[in-house]
């Protein structure tokens, strides 16, 4: 398990099945391909050790856009677009707060769960939403400062 400096584990998310038509294109043609998944590997390695910054967002870290361009290029001998980055790392804030309310919903019908669960869930609600009044329902990396 790959962990921060001091210890703690990294978790990630990533979407294998991302397709034009989830983000604001037609059709249902994948983002990306199979063979990528090895340069989101060696980013997010890279990033538990510090070797690579990253975007701050309050859901989690994002990489940037120069990282992965130089790790397309090493790792797997492939252009990166700038337009391909955007696609897959805009924050689609409508979405994203609808999966938070589903997830409280659903764990608010169990017991015993830590309060902390939903202290992070109304955090990181009310950080997408002050992102959402300031740039509107997408966000893109390069509106957070990548």
């Amino acid at each position: 398990m790959l962990s921060t400096a001091d210890g703690r584990p990294i978790l990630a998310g990533l979407n294998y099945f991302l397709t034009e038509e989830a983000r604001g294109g037609e059709g249902t043609k994948l983002l990306g391909e199979k063979r990528d998944v090895k340069v989101w590997l060696s980013w997010l390695e890279r990033r538990s050790h510090g070797d690579v910054d990253a975007i701050e967002t309050p859901i989690g870290f994002l990489p940037k856009y120069d990282d992965l361009v130089t790790l397309f290029r090493e790792i797997i001998s492939k252009d990166y677009p700038r337009d391909l980055y955007d696609k897959q790392f805009s924050l689609y804030l409508d979405n994203i707060l609808a999966r938070i309310e589903l997830q409280q919903e659903a764990y608010g019908k169990e017991e015993n769960l830590p309060a902390t669960l939903f202290e992070v869930y109304a955090e990181q609600r009310q950080g997408l939403l002050a992102l959402k009044e300031k740039y509107g329902s997408v966000v893109t990396p390069e509106q957070l400062g990548g």
